[in-house]
């Protein structure tokens, strides 16, 4: 069997402004989006094209993160607050001003414990308990520069950084010490995930470069892939690690076969892509939603011919 190209499925319109951040939802079929407009929208991928407004800030949300237990929603902003949004009623619990820039990107680290990574230069360490309190257990700072994404190396113990200024930086999730070093991308990283089924750190940057990482013994790259015209904004694996699929501001959506990185599928503003950059993705099961600059969240399914 070989995975040829992708089915769009469905258009969702909504946002007021370029949407930068997608969510799973805690409902099966559900995602939850925001950007710009200030606006927590969540979108229901089996019904209509309407959307719910979980809540509405004064300021443009960069980064979501969903916890489960207790259900709650993290919301970075661009003036680097941090709001904790209770799932249950929509109502915020708290408000944490640390960082002096953006909240670029959040990670749960297990199931009692998430990072931020600002744009002033520091990651952020949170501590969540069973009754919803959140305590910022410490603050680091790791550049001048921006932090632009964070991944989570659960079955190592580690935590990636991607910084804006080009390295990437490995830190241990026990006292978050720095552990290893990678040099990144030209221009700036901006974002990175764990391959689900090899030792394996995939990286997106300004260069449009895809670049892989080992990470067995001595991490080093492995895979320097030009991939997209102008920088890319996100990159994510598939649960069963068959597909990753990249974004950037070149208005492309790529998908990429995941044993090999061959290219599997390109979508943009010339078919039923997006106009102007695609700033964010998810995979949800074997749905592909992603968004960005012309404020539609775009759904896709890759389509699995006989070769």
């Amino acid at each position: 069997m070989q995975l040829r190209g992708v089915e769009p499925l469905k258009r969702l319109e909504g946002h007021r402004g370029a949407v930068y951040a997608l969510s799973p939802a805690a409902s099966h079929g559900h995602v939850i989006s925001a950007g710009s407009d200030g606006v927590v929208a969540l979108w229901d991928l089996g019904g209509g094209c309407d959307a719910r407004a979980i809540t509405r800030l004064d300021e443009a949300v960069f980064s979501l993160l969903l916890l489960t237990v207790p259900a709650l929603l993290v919301v970075g902003t661009e003036g680097g607050n941090i709001h904790v949004v209770d799932l249950h009623n929509g109502r915020e619990r708290h408000c944490f001003r640390v960082h002096r820039r953006g909240v670029f990107d959040l990670v749960a680290i297990g199931t009692s414990r998430f990072a931020a990574a600002g744009g002033d230069g520091t990651i952020s360490i949170w501590d969540v308990g069973a009754d919803m309190g959140c305590t910022l257990w410490r603050q680091i700072p790791l550049e001048e520069g921006k932090l632009r994404g964070l991944c989570h190396l659960q079955q190592l113990g580690w935590l990636a950084v991607a910084c804006g200024a080009g390295p990437l930086r490995i830190l241990d999730t026990d006292l978050f010490n720095e552990l290893h070093t990678l040099p990144g991308h030209e221009g700036g990283s901006s974002c990175a995930t764990i391959h689900p089924t090899k030792t394996a750190l995939i990286s997106g940057g300004k260069d449009g470069h895809v670049r892989g990482w080992t990470l067995i013994n001595n991490p080093r790259e492995v895979l320097a892939l030009p991939a997209h015209r102008g920088a890319i904004y996100r990159i994510g694996a598939r649960a069963d690690g068959a597909l990753l699929a990249s974004v950037g501001r070149d208005k492309a959506v790529k998908v990429w076969d995941g044993s090999d990185m061959s290219p599997v599928a390109r979508h943009d503003g010339r078919g039923a892509g997006h106009t102007h950059s695609v700033n964010c993705l998810l995979w949800l099961d074997e749905h592909l939603v992603t968004a960005g600059d012309d404020r539609v969240l775009r759904v896709f399914r890759p389509a699995a011919q006989k070769g």
